[in-house]
């Protein structure tokens, strides 16, 4: 949350399936948490959510997370 410098209220807001955030609001807080220009494009308001919280994670449980998902899909 401190890192997007958005309120929860506004992460609320921003995460409502009956009303999608902008284009404005996605760029700003893609910025904001330093993601890949249409990082949010293509995603539903859970997996933005999910993708917010992963991003909270400390480094140690995000490179868990990661282990498992390369478990799930070898290359």
């Amino acid at each position: 949350m401190e890192k997007s410098g958005i309120s929860k209220g506004r992460l609320s807001q921003l995460l409502d399936p009956d009303e999608p955030f902008g284009d404005v609001a996605a760029r700003n807080l893609e910025d904001k948490l330093q993601l890949e220009p249409g990082y949010f494009d293509a995603m539903d308001a859970r997996t933005v959510e999910f993708a917010l919280a992963f991003e909270s994670l400390p480094l140690h449980l995000k490179d868990k997370w990661e282990e498992i998902v390369k478990m799930l899909n070898p290359s």
